[in-house]
């Protein structure tokens, strides 16, 4: 049996549901989301930028996540490009804080108000095929228990995240411009106290980021060459340690508390676009789209702004609301360009180590104009 939908959101994440929001706030349009996770996955160190909460205000969650235990960021210090500590703050940003996140508790509010507006939010469905029938798209689902359904959408949302399920198989192309892994601990905080700050701090390996998150507990990364991974979790994590220890910023402010901290663990760290966002019936928003740096801290706000343009673009589409006065591919391209130019900053603003192999690698490539 074949169900129709107008809309399909293939992915439950930040930028899936917020776009599913969006939609059922514009339109009466039915949308399902479909998400392989039965529940959020949890995640360490994002944070969302000042300016974050008029997005989260259109999607009428402004209040709920103020009152949801998100931990309020001042501003940051970073060692960067020079051994003195430089400092930023958000203390006179009328946009106010930034914040760092509990993304499992963000995750949950976010389904639990697509929820509350009517979108069919499935959990544990995996997207499995999709294929045309009588000139339209079917996809079909896999559910709890091994059940298989078949939707008929008119639009379909690729929100799965940088494997951009959908759209690679309606012919787009991921293009990679850098990988990184980032090898992180995570630790509970039993005695002392630390910056609520976010700490960032480049070293010949590559850079460092530590913040304190809700329910106080603190992550420490290391970001550096995929290829390094192995080396830095050998005995124990035992050059990772060192290197921490060898730290000017982190590894001082560490020192002064006490951790109850969890084994290592590692996270890839991509930077990559699609080469087309949108096709006939579909677009990606989110990762699906274009996975950032973290160094730059843009990823979920931009994520937010993706579905908002999202839900605008679907919406004028079907006769639902008046036609944007810009292309949603335009608008993701200026995000993602926008995040190049600005990492490519930063990475040029460090020249301490030019011949380390890190960041010999990151000097800023010449990007043909198009």
């Amino acid at each position: 049996m074949v169900d129709a939908c107008d809309v399909l959101v293939i992915g439950g994440g930040p930028a899936g549901l917020a776009t599913a929001i969006g939609l059922r706030a514009r339109t009466d349009l039915t949308v399902v989301v479909a998400e392989d996770r039965t529940s959020p996955t949890e995640r360490f160190g994002e944070t969302l930028t000042p300016g974050a909460l008029a997005a989260l205000d259109r999607l009428g969650l402004a209040d709920a996540f103020r009152a949801d235990g998100h931990l309020s960021c001042p501003g940051g210090i970073s060692v960067w490009g020079g051994p003195r500590p430089g400092h930023s703050d958000h203390l006179l940003d009328p946009r106010g804080p930034a914040w760092h996140l509990d993304r499992r508790r963000f995750e949950t509010r976010l389904r639990a108000r697509a929820a509350q507006v009517g979108v069919d939010v499935r959990t544990g469905t995996r997207v499995v095929t999709t294929g045309q029938e009588s000139g339209r798209t079917t996809v079909g689902l896999r559910g709890p228990a091994g059940r298989s359904t078949t939707l008929r959408p008119t639009w379909v949302v690729d929100a799965s995240g940088g494997g951009s399920w959908f759209a690679r198989r309606q012919g787009a192309v991921r293009h990679t411009r850098d990988r990184l892994v980032a090898v992180l601990r995570l630790a509970d905080l039993e005695a002392g106290t630390f910056t609520a700050q976010t700490a960032v701090e480049a070293t010949p390996t590559g850079w460092w980021y530590g913040s304190k998150l809700p329910g106080s507990r603190i992550v420490t990364a290391l970001v550096a060459d995929r290829g390094a991974a192995a080396d830095l979790l050998r005995g124990g994590g035992r050059r990772w340690h060192e290197e921490l220890a060898a730290t000017t910023l982190l590894g001082p402010l560490l020192a002064r508390v006490r951790l109850r901290g969890e084994p290592l663990r590692c996270r890839p760290v991509t930077v990559s676009r699609l080469d087309r966002v949108t096709g006939s019936g579909w677009l990606a928003v989110g990762d699906a789209a274009s996975e950032r740096d973290p160094i730059t801290g843009c990823g979920i706000h931009d994520a937010l702004l993706d579905a908002a343009d999202a839900a605008w673009t679907i919406a004028a589409a079907t006769g639902a609301g008046g036609q944007p006065p810009w292309r949603y591919e335009d608008r993701v391209e200026a995000r993602f360009e926008n995040h190049r130019q600005t990492r490519d900053a930063l990475y040029a603003a460090e020249r301490r180590w030019p011949a380390e192999a890190f960041w010999a690698a990151r000097v800023p490539r010449p990007v043909a104009a198009t």
